[in-house]
């Protein structure tokens, strides 16, 4: 077998996380959940911060 050979099948273990076994299957449940939480708690800090310059607009609008 050639060493280029050798090197793309070392590479099946890590696309699928059988590497380790158990714990890299864990781990990598944790890796994929990563985006959709840094997602999930970006738009709710980005909606904290909308709905505070929308108050802060209104109310100096309403004492002018």
């Amino acid at each position: 077998m050639l060493l280029g050979d050798r090197i793309l099948n070392s590479f099946r273990p890590l696309h699928f996380g059988t590497f380790w076994g158990l714990p890299s299957r864990i781990f990598y449940v944790f890796v994929r959940l990563a985006p959709l939480v840094l997602s999930v708690t970006g738009f709710v800090i980005w909606w904290y911060r909308y709905k505070g310059k929308n108050r802060s607009v209104q109310t100096t609008q309403t004492l002018s």
